[in-house]
């Protein structure tokens, strides 16, 4: 029960680390909240999540309004009192298949609201609450090196940017006790059991799963991380130094 008595909001629920991470988190102790654009498949999500004895809250958001980031903070502190962590999930993703100058004015705009802003609405009002209790644990997920030069430039972008703005927030609120990390996927294919997270398979070379990024948030967003703050956790099997 390493979450044991922590409320945590999942921005972005739904999808495969958006399913596995907040079961992940109940299973551990954590009550939970589910923020996402699918109202009908986080609803089953909480369903799942209460049905195995859990406590789960859910409301369908477009998490690139302040409006609707602000309600799903707001819902985690009326339901539950408090807020503990946010795992910040939003994303999607383009791969590059039109290079910077063929890219349209669109597929930047967009990819810039969905991967970046996203993360600075919802962050921005959960490091309010935690200001408040003088404590907290924000994940962002960004991308591994191979995942940014994958995508399309506006992705590589935002990517990037959400590592710089996880540094830039760790600095600013360690003194509220809060802790700002990023996790760093790349290659993360379906979960072996979406609805039954397990500790992943030991072997390196190997395609990545959910579970791989879910305990890798599992350790940041708990009291063992207690001392770790503005570090970029790259998740890649190594990717990054393979030859």
């Amino acid at each position: 029960m390493r979450l044991e008595g922590k409320v945590a909001l999942i921005a972005g629920a739904g999808g495969r680390q958006g399913t596995t991470v907040p079961l992940l988190f109940a299973r551990e102790g954590a009550r939970v909240v589910l923020a996402g654009l699918d109202g009908d498949e986080i609803g089953r999500l909480a369903r799942h999540i209460q049905e195995a004895g859990g406590e789960a809250a859910h409301l369908e958001a477009d998490l690139t309004s302040a409006g609707d980031a602000e309600a799903a903070v707001r819902l985690a502190v009326d339901r539950f009192g408090r807020l503990d962590v946010l795992y910040n999930n939003t994303g999607i993703y383009i791969a590059a298949e039109s290079r910077a100058g063929e890219t349209t004015e669109q597929d930047w705009d967009r990819l810039l609201a969905v991967d970046l802003k996203t993360h600075f609405l919802t962050a921005h009002d959960a490091l309010r609450q935690m200001a408040r209790q003088r404590s907290g644990s924000v994940i962002n997920i960004a991308a591994a090196r191979a995942a940014r030069l994958g995508g399309n430039i506006g992705y590589a972008a935002a990517k990037s940017a959400i590592i710089g703005m996880t540094k830039k927030m760790a600095r600013e609120y360690a003194p509220d006790n809060i802790r700002v990390n990023c996790v760093c996927p790349t290659n993360i294919q379906a979960s072996p059991d979406p609805l039954d997270p397990r500790p992943p398979q030991r072997a390196v070379v190997r395609d990545g799963t959910p579970e791989d990024v879910a305990y890798a948030a599992l350790f940041l967003a708990s009291d063992e991380a207690a001392w770790i703050t503005g570090i970029e956790l790259v998740v890649d099997g190594g990717a990054e130094v393979a030859g």
